[in-house]
């Protein structure tokens, strides 16, 4: 039997809120906010009044949940290879 492949999700992230993150990211300045179920999301200082990018590091550290403020029920999954690239490519080589 053929396995399909899987679907990319796609999460439109507007330039401000990227830039926010960038450099939350930069200088290491997160505030966090705890979810109904325990889980515990990061977001830029500052922006809580703000639509804003979230994100939680799944248990286990092997994933990161992704989001944006104004579309909580839009979350997507990415491996934490995947976060540490798009820090990466955000942030520069000093992240």
């Amino acid at each position: 039997m053929e396995i399909p492949e899987p679907e990319k999700a796609e999460l439109r992230i507007p330039k401000a809120a990227l830039e926010a993150l960038a450099a939350a990211v930069e200088v290491r300045t997160v505030a966090t906010v705890k979810d109904g179920d325990g889980l515990d999301w990061y977001y830029p200082v500052g922006t809580r009044d703000e639509d804003h990018v979230e994100f939680a590091l799944l248990p286990g550290g092997e994933e990161v949940f992704l989001r944006m403020s104004s579309r909580r029920d839009q979350t997507r999954v990415v491996r934490i290879e995947q976060w540490h690239e798009l820090i990466g490519h955000i942030a520069g080589p000093t992240a």
